[in-house]
C-alpha cells in the first residue's frame, strides 16, 4: 500500500464488501469520478472510510467534484469526499481536537497533513510558514496557526477557517515528477536539459525562492526531474521541460518547391545556398506535389525550413527557347559536358522543360531561331485507306447490345411502329418516350433522315439513331434509297461524334416494312461495304449486325449476311475491315487431356473425320433430319445393314461407311434420355480410342427430330465428353467435333461448353484480323511533288530553364548555351530535281530520320519546290546520305515494279481464305512466288505473313499456325480466269471440275441448296467454259455501266433445273432462250431462273433420270433492272415510253420479293455449277 499515498475520506453507513467494490470501481474510472488507480476501501471509524490514490493528480480531480453519486439496487448513494476525517481511529490522517477532559481547549481545533519530505524542506527553506500566518491573520476572522515538523499542523478555533486555510496551502504548494526518456535522459542531452531547467529556476526564484529542481537517476537510462515549490512556478517549469521535449521529438514537414524540375536537381540547388542542415535531413519528392521533405528534431526543422524558404524566394528563373528538338538531344548527349561547364562556371542550374509557365516564379524569355520554323510533312493518299473497323454478327436481341449506338427503324416518326421500337420502349419505358417526343418536336423527318435521341440509363447504349423508313415499293423504289441513305447517315454520325461502336438490326423483312429478306440484307451489307471504302472510319471500331436466333428464317438470314459481309471484307486485293466474327464462329477448346473439342455450326455430311455418329431410332430412316442426310450419302448397303441390326437400349451399332468419306459410322439412339445420351458419348469416345482412330463428329443427339431441349442435350453430350476425356488416358483420339446445324442448338452448346470447360484454352475461328500496324500498299514509284509534300518538323521548341541566385549569372549562362548550340547547327537545301525520284515510302523514312535526329524540314514556298533540312550538323549529313541512297535505289524499284505489274497480268497466285474464297495475293507476293523467292515468307492483302511450302502448294501463318492452300493460275492472253477456277490449257474451252466434299466451295454450294431442298446431294461440278464466261463478263460490264446509278448489273446466284438431254448443251453453249416454252412461259419467252432451289428441284424442271438422280444448274444471272413479266413478252419492256431502246434487263413473277427471274439475252446467265441430287 506504500504506492497509494494520496488519501481521501468519506462517511457512509455500514458498507458491504460488494458495495465497497462498486464504490472503488467508481473511483477507478476517470470518466465517472475524475480518479484513477487506487487501493481498496478501508473502514477507519464507525461511519468513516478511506480510499488512497497512487497519483496526486487523480486525488485532486476527485476533490474537484462536490458530490459523487453511485447507484445501488436500494437507491442512489451520494458521497462527499475530503482530505481530512473527523473520525478517531488508529489510522486517522487528520485528528481533531485535544483530549475530552481538557474542556477549556475544546474550542481550538487542528488539522494535521502528511507532506512529502521534499515539500517540507522547501517550506522550511522558503520561509513559507511565516508568509502564510501573516496572510491568514489578515484574511480570516479567527487566527490560524501553522506548525511544521514531520507533518504540517494547522490550528484554529473556527473549523471553517481551518478548512479554508488548509485548502489554500494544498493549492499553493505542489510536487511534480517528470520522467525524461531517450536521448534527453543521458548526457550530452541531459546536460542541456539541466542547463535549461537551472536557468528557468533562477529566473523564477528572483527575487525570492519559488521553486526547486532536482534530477533523480532512474533504471535503464531514465532520469526523473522533480519540481518542488509554489504550484504556479512548478507549472511554468513543467511547461519549459515539456517544450524542450516537444522540440527534440522527430518531425517531418513538407516545403513546396516552385518548380517540378527542382526535385531532380535539389542537391545542386542546395549547394548554391548557405543553408546548413545540422541534424536535419532534406529529401526532394514529386509526391504529393513537387516538394522537399524536411525531417529531424522539431526545433531544427523549423530553423532549416525558414532558411530554405528564404533561399527559394530569392531564386531567379528564366527560359531559353531553341527551335527544334535537336538542341535537347545535343545537350543530352555530346553537349552534356559543355552544358555542365556552363552550370558550374555561371553558378546556375539548367534543366530541360516541355511546358512553359510555372507558378510563383517571375519569368522572362529569350528566343533564338537558328533554323526555320517547322511545319508538317504529308503525302497524298494513293490508295483506299485501311479501315480499322471490325464486323461482328451477333445473335440475340438488339435491346441487349452493349454499344454506343443502337439503330432503330420507324415509320411516320412513330417509334412504336416497328417491333424493335416496341421492344426498346418496353425496356426503357416513359424515360425514352419523353426523350423521343422532345427531339421529334423540333424537326420534320423525311424518308432516310435520322433522329438522334439520348438513351436512358436502362439501355446499354448512350444514343439511339431512329431511321425514318418507307414500306417496300420495289428494288428501284424510294424505300430502298431511303433505307440506304439512313444507314449511311448513321455510320457518318458515328464517325463525326467519335463513337466507337454501333449495332444494326437487319432492317426491312418484318410485317411492317415488308422488304424481301435478301433485299434487306443487300441494302445493309452494301451500306457497310461502302462505308469501309471511305477514307477513314475515325474512332468507329466495332459494327454489330444483330440477328434474332428464334425466327424461322434465322439460319438463312445468318448465312446471307455472313456471305455478303465476306465479299465486302476485301476490295482489289486489299483488306477493307479489320475482321469479321460471329457468335457461331467455330470454337476449338483444348481440354486438359490435350484433346481438341470443336463446336461446328454446319452440316455433318460435310465432315471428313474418321468416325461419323448418326442419331436414329433404328426404324424410320426416311424422316428428314441428320439420319436421312447421312444415310443418303452412305448409300443403300449401309441402310440394309442398319435395318438388320439388333441394338439394345443404350448401345451403339458400328457399320461400314459405305460412300461416306470416313472409316466408320456409329449409329446411336438417345431415347430422349439425357443419361443415355451421356453414356453413349462415353462409348463413342472409347470406341475411337480402342479402334486407334483420331477424330469423330457427333451431332446434337435427340435435339432435332427427338424434340429434347437443346440445353439438356448440350449438357448431356458435354458431360460425356468431359467424363471420357478426364478419366481415360487417350493416346489416339485427338479431335472431337460437335456438329450443330441449328443456331439455337449451337448457342446452347456454346454457353454450356464455356461454363463446363472454363479453364480450357479457347480459340475462335473467324475471318482473320488485320495486324495492328497499318499495311503499306504496293505502289509504283512516283515522284514527290510540291503539291504533295508539305513542311514538317518533329517538334516545336526545346525549352531550357535557367535557375540562379543572380540576374547576371543567369544571363551569362543563357548566352553561352545559345552560342554552343548555334555552333553545332547547319542547313542543306535540296532542289526539286533531286527529289523527283523519291517515293512516298522514301519520304516516310526521311521523316523518321528527321524525327530521330531532331531536325527541321521545310519546303520552299516560292514555287521552286526545293526542300531545306536544318539542325545539328551530323543529322543534316545523314539526311544527305539517305537521299543519295534513295535516288540510287529509285531506278531499281521502278524496274521491280514494272516486272511485278507485267507478271500480275499473266499469272495469278491465290491463297484460300477461311471463308472458302480464293483471294489474290498482292503483286510483290505474286512476283516472289513465281520466282521462288519465298525464304522470307510472303504477305497477303490483309498484311498477314505466311511461310510457304512450294512443293505442297501450302502456306502456314507465322502467327497462329493456320495452314492455307495456294494456287497458281496462268491467264490466257485474252481472258483472265476467275480466282476460283482451275488452270486450263490454251486450246481448252470447257473444263468440268468435280468438287471434293471436304472443300469449302462444295460446302457453300451444298448448304445454299439444302436450305430449301431436303434431297441428298450426290455430286457438285464446277463448269469452266471460257467462251461463255468471256461473253458473260462483257455483258456484266455493259449492265454495270448502264445501271451505274441504279444498282449496277444485279448479279445473283439462281437455280435452273434441267435434264440429261439439255445438260450437255447448256454446259457447252449456255442457256438458250430459243428453247423457251418447254416448261411454260407465264412471264415471257426467255430463260427462267428460281431464287430457291426447291422450285427448280421439282420433277417438272429437273426430270429424274432412270436411276432417280436429278440435275440442277447454279447460275450467275445478271438481273439488272427488272419489272413484272407477262407471257407474251419476247424482250423486256421499255423503261420509258418515249425511249423504246431503254429497256429493263429482266422480268420477274412479282415485283415484291420475286421468286423467279426471266432473262432474254443468252449472255446474261452463266452456268456456274451443276448439282446432281437424289
Amino acid at each position: 500500500m506504500d504506492n497509494y499515498q494520496h488519501h481521501l475520506f468519506f462517511e457512509a453507513r455500514d458498507l458491504t464488501d460488494r458495495e465497497k467494490n462498486k464504490i472503488r470501481r467508481h473511483f477507478l474510472k476517470k470518466r465517472d469520478s475524475g480518479g484513477g488507480e487506487c487501493g481498496m476501501i478501508e473502514k477507519i471509524g464507525d461511519n468513516t472510510y478511506k480510499i488512497s490514490f497512487k497519483e496526486k493528480e487523480d486525488q485532486e480531480r476527485v476533490l474537484q467534484r462536490k458530490f459523487h453519486n453511485i447507484a445501488f439496487p436500494s437507491g442512489e448513494l451520494q458521497l462527499t469526499v475530503s482530505q481530512t476525517s473527523e473520525s478517531q481511529g488508529p489510522e486517522n490522517v487528520v485528528q481533531s481536537g485535544a483530549p475530552k477532559h481538557d474542556e477549556p481547549k475544546k474550542k481550538v481545533m487542528e488539522k494535521r497533513v502528511n507532506l512529502p519530505p521534499d515539500l517540507i524542506a522547501f517550506i522550511t527553506s522558503s520561509g513559507a510558514i511565516s508568509k502564510y500566518q501573516a496572510c491568514f491573520q489578515q484574511s480570516f476572522r479567527n487566527p490560524v496557526s501553522l506548525d511544521l515538523g514531520s507533518e504540517l499542523v494547522l490550528s484554529s478555533v473556527s473549523s471553517d477557517d481551518l478548512d479554508e486555510a488548509l485548502a489554500v496551502v494544498l493549492r499553493d504548494l505542489s510536487v511534480a515528477n517528470v520522467e525524461l526518456q531517450g536521448a534527453a535522459a543521458v548526457p550530452p542531452d541531459l546536460d542541456r536539459v539541466k542547463e535549461i531547467m537551472i536557468k528557468a529556476k533562477n529566473e523564477a526564484n528572483c527575487p525570492e525562492l519559488r521553486v526547486d529542481v532536482s534530477f533523480i537517476p532512474g533504471p535503464s537510462g531514465t532520469t526523473k526531474v522533480r519540481l518542488v515549490g509554489y504550484s504556479e512556478s512548478v507549472d511554468k517549469l513543467k511547461e519549459v521541460l515539456h517544450e524542450y521535449q516537444i522540440n527534440q521529438v522527430g518531425t517531418q514537414e513538407l516545403l513546396k518547391l516552385p518548380l517540378p524540375e527542382l526535385v531532380d536537381c535539389f542537391d545542386k540547388f542546395l549547394s548554391m545556398t548557405d543553408v546548413k542542415q545540422n541534424r536535419v535531413t532534406l529529401k526532394p519528392s514529386h509526391v504529393p506535389y513537387p516538394c522537399v521533405v524536411v525531417s529531424g528534431p522539431r526545433c531544427l526543422v523549423k530553423e532549416v525550413q525558414a532558411e530554405l524558404s528564404k533561399a527559394l524566394s530569392s531564386l531567379l528563373l528564366d527560359k531559353l527557347f531553341l527551335d527544334g528538338p535537336g538542341a535537347r538531344q545535343y545537350f543530352q548527349a555530346e553537349g552534356k559536358v559543355s552544358k555542365e561547364l556552363v552550370e558550374s562556371s555561371c553558378h546556375v542550374l539548367i534543366r530541360e522543360q516541355q511546358g512553359l509557365n510555372s507558378p510563383n516564379v517571375k519569368s522572362s524569355s529569350t528566343g533564338v531561331t537558328p533554323i526555320p520554323t517547322p511545319r508538317t510533312l504529308q503525302t497524298s493518299p494513293r490508295s483506299i485507306a485501311v479501315n480499322r473497323t471490325s464486323l461482328e454478327i451477333k445473335l440475340g436481341s438488339l435491346v441487349d447490345e452493349q454499344v454506343n449506338v443502337l439503330v432503330v427503324p420507324m415509320l411516320s416518326s412513330q417509334p412504336t411502329s416497328t417491333r424493335i421500337g416496341n421492344c426498346l420502349l418496353k425496356r426503357a419505358g416513359s424515360a425514352l418516350k419523353s426523350k423521343f417526343d422532345s427531339m421529334a418536336a423540333t424537326c420534320t423527318l423525311a424518308p432516310g433522315d435520322v433522329l438522334q435521341v439520348d438513351a436512358p440509363s436502362s439501355l446499354g447504349c448512350s444514343k439511339l439513331f431512329f431511321i425514318e423508313c418507307l414500306p417496300w415499293d420495289g428494288v428501284r423504289g424510294q424505300s430502298v434509297q431511303a433505307l440506304s441513305n439512313g444507314l449511311k447517315r448513321c455510320l457518318d454520325l458515328c464517325v463525326q461524334q467519335h463513337l466507337c461502336s454501333v449495332a444494326f438490326p437487319v432492317i426491312g423483312p418484318g410485317i411492317v416494312l415488308k422488304f424481301p429478306l435478301r433485299e434487306a440484307i443487300q441494302v445493309l451489307t452494301e451500306s457497310i461495304g461502302q462505308f469501309g471504302l471511305t477514307a477513314s472510319s475515325g474512332s468507329l471500331s466495332n459494327i454489330h449486325i444483330v440477328i434474332k436466333p428464334d425466327y424461322p428464317d434465322s439460319e438463312e438470314c445468318y448465312h446471307d449476311v455472313y456471305k455478303q459481309l465476306s465479299i465486302h471484307m476485301n476490295q482489289g486485293g486489299q483488306a477493307i475491315f479489320r475482321s469479321l466474327r460471329s457468335d457461331v464462329d467455330d470454337i476449338t477448346m483444348t481440354l486438359s487431356s490435350g484433346v481438341k473439342l470443336q463446336l461446328v455450326f454446319g452440316d455433318i455430311t460435310n465432315e471428313t473425320t474418321d468416325v461419323i455418329v448418326n442419331t436414329t431410332n433404328f426404324r424410320n430412316f426416311q424422316k428428314d433430319g441428320v439420319c436421312k442426310d447421312i444415310l443418303t450419302v452412305a448409300g443403300p448397303e449401309v441402310v440394309a445393314e442398319l435395318k438388320a441390326a439388333i441394338v439394345n437400349r443404350g448401345q451403339s451399332f458400328a457399320s461400314h461407311p459405305g460412300y461416306f468419306p470416313c472409316e466408320a459410322i456409329l449409329h446411336v439412339n438417345g431415347h430422349k434420355d439425357a443419361g443415355i445420351i451421356e453414356q453413349l458419348v462415353c462409348d463413342v469416345i472409347e470406341y475411337c480410342e480402342t479402334s486407334e482412330l483420331e477424330s469423330v463428329a457427333i451431332p446434337a443427339i435427340c435435339a432435332g427430330a427427338g424434340g429434347l431441349d437443346p440445353g439438356v442435350v448440350a449438357s448431356a453430350i458435354l458431360r460425356g465428353v468431359k467424363t471420357a476425356t478426364s478419366t481415360t488416358s487417350l493416346n489416339f483420339l485427338t479431335d472431337i467435333h460437335l456438329v450443330l446445324i441449328k443456331i439455337n442448338v449451337f448457342l446452347a452448346f456454346k454457353e454450356e461448353a464455356m461454363q463446363m470447360f472454363s479453364t480450357a484454352v479457347i480459340n475462335r475461328v473467324s475471318v482473320p484480323q488485320l495486324p495492328q500496324v497499318q499495311q503499306k500498299q504496293q505502289q509504283p514509284p512516283s515522284s514527290v511533288s510540291s503539291g504533295t509534300l508539305h513542311t514538317t518538323s518533329t517538334s516545336n521548341q526545346s525549352v531550357f530553364l535557367f535557375l540562379g541566385l543572380s540576374r547576371k549569372d543567369v544571363d551569362d549562362a543563357m548566352t553561352k548555351l545559345k552560342e554552343l548550340y548555334q555552333a553545332q547547327c547547319s542547313a542543306q537545301t535540296f532542289k526539286k530535281e533531286e527529289l523527283a525520284g523519291l517515293t512516298a515510302d522514301d519520304m516516310e523514312d526521311l521523316k523518321q530520320l528527321v524525327k530521330t535526329q531532331g531536325l527541321c524540314m521545310q519546303m520552299d514556298q516560292s514555287g521552286q519546290g526545293s526542300l531545306t533540312v536544318s539542325g545539328l550538323k551530323d543529322g543534316v549529313n545523314q539526311v544527305m546520305q539517305m537521299i543519295n541512297v534513295f535516288l540510287q535505289g529509285s531506278l531499281r524499284r521502278e524496274m521491280r515494279v514494272r516486272k511485278e505489274e507485267d507478271l500480275y497480268t499473266r499469272v495469278a497466285w491465290c491463297i484460300l481464305g477461311h471463308n472458302g474464297n480464293w483471294q489474290r495475293l498482292p503483286k510483290t507476293a505474286n512476283h516472289n512466288l513465281e520466282n521462288k523467292d519465298v525464304a522470307g515468307g510472303i504477305e497477303d492483302a490483309q498484311g498477314i505473313k505466311w511461310r510457304v511450302d512450294l512443293q505442297k502448294f501450302e502456306a502456314t501463318r507465322i502467327m497462329g499456325f493456320v495452314t492455307a492452300k495456294l494456287k497458281r493460275l496462268v491467264n490466257l492472253s485474252d481472258f483472265t480466269f476467275p480466282l476460283y477456277w482451275d488452270n486450263m490449257a490454251d486450246d481448252e474451252n470447257l473444263k468440268v471440275v468435280v468438287l471434293q466434299p471436304s472443300s469449302q466451295e462444295y460446302r457453300t454450294v451444298k448448304e445454299a441448296f439444302k436450305r430449301t431442298v431436303s434431297k441428298t446431294v450426290m455430286k457438285i461440278e464446277r463448269l469452266q467454259n471460257v467462251h461463255l464466261r468471256r461473253a458473260y463478263e462483257v455483258q456484266k460490264k455493259n449492265l454495270s455501266d448502264k445501271n451505274k446509278q441504279e444498282g449496277g448489273a444485279g448479279e445473283k446466284l439462281l437455280y435452273h433445273g434441267t435434264t440429261e438431254d439439255n445438260c450437255d448443251s447448256i454446259m457447252k453453249t449456255g442457256f438458250n432462250r430459243r428453247f423457251a416454252g418447254q416448261n411454260a412461259t407465264s412471264y415471257g419467252l426467255g430463260t427462267y431462273f428460281a431464287v430457291k432451289a426447291s422450285y427448280s428441284a421439282s420433277p417438272t424442271y429437273s426430270r429424274p433420270a432412270f436411276d432417280g438422280t436429278q440435275l440442277m444448274f447454279v447460275a450467275r444471272v445478271l438481273t439488272g433492272l427488272y419489272t413484272q413479266g407477262t407471257s407474251s413478252m419476247k424482250v423486256p419492256p421499255p423503261r420509258n415510253a418515249l425511249q423504246s431502246d431503254d429497256r429493263y434487263d429482266s422480268v420477274v413473277n412479282r415485283i415484291n420479293n420475286p421468286s423467279m427471274y426471266v432473262v432474254f439475252h443468252d449472255n446474261q446467265a452463266y452456268p456456274d455449277y451443276l448439282i446432281t441430287f437424289k
